[in-house]
């Protein structure tokens, strides 16, 4: 027979097979390594928020912080079924100038948490974009903001949040 364990009305108490039950801890198992963040800024409050929470886990961890920012271009809103002729030319360069101010903003933060970070300004769907972009970077850790745009541009775009903590490739923390 296996190890016993102890069951009272207050739970469950003892060990199982080298491993505390009330806890969960084992001695068998190593602690899990965040050594790559990703984290998703798009200008919104709760982005920012998700800056400065990776950045300071960054700075206590001494984990790589990629801070990534999509802009979403006119060609993504094609895709959308926004007509081409309603998009102005100047659409791509004013997104990628606030994207450029944005990863300045964040950048900001991420130096006052202590922590070093590379940018990345990609194009396309923000939560898909974030996914690929953790997947081909081997992130550990994708932090993103608990709410985004607002207005119809979140009914266009969908919920970031929602879709990463569903569908990306590794761990997700949605700062608040």
């Amino acid at each position: 027979m296996g190890p016993c364990r102890r069951v009272d009305r207050t739970g469950v108490s003892g060990t199982e097979l080298g491993k505390d039950v009330r806890t969960g801890s084992s001695s068998r198992r190593g602690s899990v390594a965040v050594k790559k963040i990703v984290v998703g800024t798009d200008a919104s409050e709760s982005s920012f928020d998700a800056v400065r929470q990776a950045s300071e886990l960054a700075a206590a961890t001494s984990a790589e912080l990629h801070i990534v920012c999509v802009a979403s271009l006119a060609a993504d809103l094609a895709l959308r079924g926004v007509t081409p002729l309603a998009i102005p030319d100047s659409f791509d360069e004013e997104a990628k100038q606030g994207a450029a101010k944005t990863v300045d903003q964040a950048l900001e933060i991420a130096k006052t948490a202590g922590a070093k970070a590379t940018v990345h300004v990609l194009d396309g769907d923000a939560s898909t974009a974030l996914m690929d972009f953790c997947k081909k970077n081997g992130a550990d850790l994708l932090v993103v903001g608990a709410h985004g745009m607002n207005g119809v541009g979140r009914f266009l775009l969908g919920s970031v949040p929602n879709r990463c903590s569903h569908h990306a490739p590794c761990s997700v923390l949605i700062a608040r």
